[in-house]
């Protein structure tokens, strides 16, 4: 167990493969912060598949520092504890993080943070943010914050691109992060830059995707063929399948040998579902439900996917009264917000 040896500390692997080394008295102090999840008593390291190794460490300080009741003050989170941090984005993370552990003082504490920015502010802290990480910011405002406004204001011009514009900030990009950002952008609508990455993905040569495809581990794999699935991308479809298909039980395994032991029989499992598509006559996948979804991807990196009328997956985007689309996100007490890219 985590806790057998009070005397040493334990080390932690998070969900970006990287380990954290804590000391014992921080780690009591953090699981008495976290009774529900009960860390203490994982198998040393001890695996924290949604949690990022900078979150962890943040999540540790804070931990330390409620433990004395003098800090438990809005000046102590604002003047010391995230007056620090200059990217929105980590501050979206921490936000995510401490609604998964039910971290209700700090959820609360953060939040009302971001929402007390100026736009000048959130400007400022979102000068360096690539592409993908600013759809990750409007998807995060919309579903966690009340007060969204100033933040949106901040953003959203710097999304309103044309087709051939997001055309230009793409082009570099390979096979994985095209991917990735079509399940970021697709749930907030913006299908000028859906298709452009569409685009970008059929103008690439047959020689060009295999390169990219043999580059990237199983778990990229998978996440390849999803969305490929999903937005009918069929050669992709079939070139990810023919390359797992083309290889030995001995080589996936040694594919996911750098992944947290909770997910490797889950791709493992995943890529015998692929295996087995391409043996039979007709179709034969085995879809997995919704709930083991978000059991099998970190919840930063979810796409959401729901059944069709017609038994197919597809990417839910809900229609507004007059016809235009919407975002998706759950209904708060005041009404839903939606924004027209």
């Amino acid at each position: 167990m985590a806790t057998a040896d009070d005397s040493k500390s334990v080390v932690c692997s998070c969900c970006d493969r990287k380990v954290v080394e804590v000391d014992p008295k921080t780690w009591k102090l953090f699981n008495e912060m976290v009774p529900k999840e009960r860390y203490d008593e994982q198998i040393a390291p001890v695996e924290m598949p949604r949690v990022k190794s900078r979150v962890l460490k943040r999540l540790l300080t804070y931990s330390v520092r409620i433990s004395d009741t003098t800090c438990s003050s809005k000046t102590w989170m604002y003047d010391e504890f995230l007056h620090g941090e200059e990217r929105l984005t980590s501050l979206m993370d921490l936000i995510k993080v401490a609604d998964y552990l039910d971290l209700q003082s700090l959820y609360a504490g953060v939040i009302q943070y971001v929402e007390d920015k100026s736009q000048e502010e959130i400007s400022y802290m979102v000068r360096n943010e690539d592409l993908r990480s600013l759809l990750k910011i409007v998807k995060s405002a919309l579903y966690y914050l009340e007060e969204s406004e100033e933040l949106l204001s901040a953003v959203l011009p710097l999304l309103m691109k044309s087709q051939e514009e997001f055309s230009q900030m793409i082009v570099k990009e390979d096979i994985l992060g095209l991917i990735k950002l079509i399940e970021v952008a697709k749930p907030l609508s913006y299908e000028k830059l859906c298709k452009a990455v569409h685009n970008l993905i059929l103008s690439k040569s047959i020689d060009q995707l295999s390169l990219e495809i043999h580059n990237q581990n199983l778990k990229a794999l998978i996440k390849i063929f999803w969305v490929a699935r999903a937005e009918k991308l069929q050669t992709l479809q079939d070139m990810v399948v023919q390359y797992v298909f083309d290889k030995s039980d001995e080589e996936l395994v040694q594919m996911v040998s750098t992944e947290l032991p909770c997910y490797q029989s889950i791709y493992l499992s995943e890529a015998r579902y692929l295996r087995v598509g391409t043996t039979e006559a007709e179709e034969i996948f085995n879809w997995p439900s919704n709930d083991t979804l978000n059991q099998k991807i970190p919840i930063e990196e979810q796409i959401p996917i729901e059944e069709a009328g017609d038994g197919s997956n597809h990417i839910p985007i809900e229609e507004a009264v007059d016809g235009s689309n919407q975002i998706p996100i759950e209904e708060a007490g005041d009404g839903s917000k939606k924004v027209n890219a």
